[in-house]
């Protein structure tokens, strides 16, 4: 701070007001600019350390002792290796949405932006994204990183929503997660990951105005990848300290799920009254382990021998959990896919996500990324939309319009594979509509660069069932085949079924003196009765 930069010459001697001159008309020291602390005082730093590690590490903790606002988006986002959804920073950064006297989240992001501490850049499949500003734009790896970390997390959430389900913790049907059609969990003024209403005896109030139980709420947040420090779980004490002043909310349980705590982390969480759980600690080491293991086999772009073996031994330990197969689904059917074509076909290399962006600026995420050198590159789209299910005609419209020339443009598809054929290739566990058949159709028959290829639901299962493969066959069929809404639409498609008419009987072609019949049983006609036979078989039976 300049502050301590004044102290710090006048201790060696300086008159207090030389100093600050000095400090104030220096060329050599820089200012951050648009962040101003407490009487005046300003950041300042070397040139040759600008967004250096250590210039991030001070400038988060001034910002913390001075503006928790401002230090909190900072950590929030460094927690998360400096790259994040920006949805995700609106709820992580500490700052409520709106609430009057306090910095909105937006206005958070807007300033940092102004500061040139931060950057936005759209990315393909995830969104708009926000990471620290003069570092070289995400990577392909970072971003799978990245996306990892999401699945994983949506996988997390899912298991804490079951577990508080289950614990009564929660009104069954009030939990709410992030990145749903119904916009972001909110409770009070602030955005959290899940939010559940309670009628937990210790969380409910009586509204005398109301005349009626008022609810408390269970509030969690989740962070996953690290060993959170206390810089870096205080963006979510401050949300927590800051609810609680509000008077008309109710009682509220916080909640924050990571890997793991520093003893300073672990220690904060607990003067401050949240509970700082692990996934260890919640769900056991087996699950703990299995998420840990899913991320690092997620953020790998490239498919190796045992990577499918690993994901569905995942998929296995983590399969009691509701949701979890729905939240990966789209991951799990990229893995088939690839795997697929590993042991069918001949290739050099295959990689998973990656991203090609052409000289405007374009970009376009591939799913499978198959290259068999010197003959063919095949650009492979997974969909793994909805088992049985039709896929929308405006994902096919915007894989032929927006994607694949994007694919054609790129400086790869110019230059490194000018030589080899280029297949641009639909595969999905679904079944396409007419129209979107016809798209490709013609799409492909108005070009004669590159070829174009569909897989749908039927062929991939015979694809899958010519494999030796034990774990491919198994998994394809439990979380697609076998899949309850694949069930459901297979049965609804079958014709209706007609009853089978019993044959007739055949007492009556027999001598009656065939049987014997000593006593009559309750309720079987006698011999006097003018019954037929088969009668008297339907009243025996």
């Amino acid at each position: 701070m300049s502050t301590e930069l004044v102290a710090a010459l006048v201790k060696d001697g300086v008159a207090p007001a030389t100093a600050r001159q000095r400090v104030s008309r220096s060329t050599e020291i820089k200012k951050l600019a648009h962040l101003v602390f407490p009487r005046g005082a300003r950041f300042v730093y070397l040139q040759s350390d600008y967004a250096s590690p250590e210039f991030w590490h001070e400038l988060v903790k001034r910002l913390l002792q001075h503006s928790a606002s401002y230090g909190g988006g900072l950590a929030a986002l460094m927690a998360r290796g400096g790259v994040m959804p920006v949805r995700h920073f609106l709820i992580a950064c500490g700052a409520p949405m709106a609430q009057k006297g306090h910095i909105p989240a937006q206005g958070v992001l807007d300033r940092l932006k102004s500061a040139q501490l931060v950057k936005c850049f759209d990315a393909t499949g995830i969104g708009e994204c926000i990471e620290l500003a003069q570092t070289v734009e995400a990577t392909p790896w970072e971003l799978n990183r990245l996306r990892a970390r999401l699945n994983t997390e949506a996988v997390l959430l899912s298991a804490v929503k079951d577990w508080a389900r289950n614990l009564a913790l929660v009104s069954y049907n009030t939990v709410a997660l992030r990145d749903t059609d119904d916009g972001q969990p909110r409770v009070g003024t602030f955005n959290w990951d899940l939010t559940g209403a309670s009628y937990l005896g210790p969380l409910t109030q009586w509204d005398k105005a109301a005349n009626k139980k008022k609810p408390g709420y269970l509030v969690c947040d989740v962070l996953l990848g690290i060993n959170v420090a206390a810089h870096e779980l205080q963006p979510f004490i401050n949300k927590c300290t800051s609810l609680r002043a509000l008077a008309k909310v109710g009682r509220c349980m916080q909640i924050f799920v990571a890997d793991g705590y520093t003893p300073e982390a672990f220690a904060l969480a607990r003067e401050n009254g949240v509970v700082p759980a692990t996934t260890t600690s919640l769900f056991g080491l087996e699950v703990a382990k299995a998420l840990r293991e899913l991320t690092d086999i997620l953020k790998d772009a490239y498919l190796r021998t045992d990577s499918f073996d690993r994901v569905a031994a995942i998929f296995d330990k983590l399969s009691h959990i509701e949701g979890a197969a729905t939240n990966l689904r789209g991951a799990l059917f990229e893995y088939i896919v690839a795997d697929l074509v590993r042991q069918r076909d001949p290739h050099t290399s295959i990689e998973l996500n990656e991203i090609l962006k052409d000289e405007a600026g374009g970009q376009a995420e591939v799913d499978v990324l198959v290259y068999h050198a010197n003959q063919s590159v095949r650009f492979i789209e997974c969909k793994g939309y909805k088992p049985g299910g039709t896929v929308p005609d405006e994902m096919v419209e915007v894989w032929l319009k927006e994607r694949i020339p994007v694919m054609r443009r790129s400086p790869q598809a110019t230059w490194q594979w000018r030589e080899c054929r280029q297949v641009f290739e639909y595969w999905t566990s679904g079944v396409l509509s007419e129209r979107a058949r016809g798209l490709i159709a013609d799409e492909a028959a108005r070009v004669r660069r590159y070829d174009f290829r569909v897989v749908e639901s039927d062929e991939l299962g015979r694809l899958v069932a010519g494999t030796n493969s034990t774990a491919l066959k198994k998994t394809f069929r439990q979380h697609f085949q076998a899949h309850p809404l694949s069930e459901i639409e297979r049965v609804a498609k079958r014709p209706p079924r007609r009853l089978a008419i019993p044959p007739s009987s055949q007492l009556s072609t027999r001598n009656p003196s065939d049987f014997e019949i000593t006593t009559p049983l309750l309720g079987t006609p006698t011999a006097d009765d003018d019954a037929p036979d088969d009668v008297v078989e339907n009243s025996n039976s």
